[in-house]
């Protein structure tokens, strides 16, 4: 019933607090694709977190959106810092590992590849969509119920 109870919260917090997070997130990045993304992304880590229940939950969601916004704005300050002249100087590295290895076994290839897209591929909701010709609706869906799939298999709920 815990469970239950929490999805529950955790649902009537997305639609008391989505469209305002999307507007605040389009406001600082102007970009409202790259905002619903990111607001996406704090609703999918806040049902990540273990029970534990925060005081004021929309606090820490605008908080962690903030943050990710934070990180977004790195991520295009360093993409755009990063001189293309001597690009060949530059040594390759260490290949990050591998999602797949990370991945629960139970997982179908379509959700391991939607995950692969999502995270290691860091595509947006509609380029997904248009790449298994669904919705973003329905990628957004899909991409939910996927990691609460993994959630279930690591114990996370």
């Amino acid at each position: 019933m815990v469970e239950q109870d929490r999805n529950k919260a955790i649902r009537a917090l997305y639609e008391r607090e989505y469209d305002t997070l999307c507007r605040a997130a389009y406001r600082s990045l102007g970009d409202w694709e790259a905002a619903q993304d990111l607001v996406q992304d704090t609703f999918l880590l806040a049902l990540l977190r273990s029970d534990e229940t925060h005081p004021s939950p929309g606090g820490w969601l605008t908080q962690t959106l903030r943050n990710l916004i934070r990180n977004e704005r790195r991520k295009l300050v360093i993409r755009s810092a990063v001189p293309l002249d001597n690009i060949d100087a530059v040594p390759a590295g260490e290949p990050p590992p591998d999602l797949d290895e990370f991945l629960p076994s139970s997982l179908s290839p379509q959700e391991r590849e939607l995950l692969r897209l999502r995270f290691s591929g860091q595509m947006s909701y509609c380029e997904i969509g248009e790449h298994f010709g669904i919705s973003e609706g329905a990628c957004r869906i899909k991409l939910f119920r996927t990691i609460e799939k993994c959630r279930k298999e690591f114990g996370c709920l």
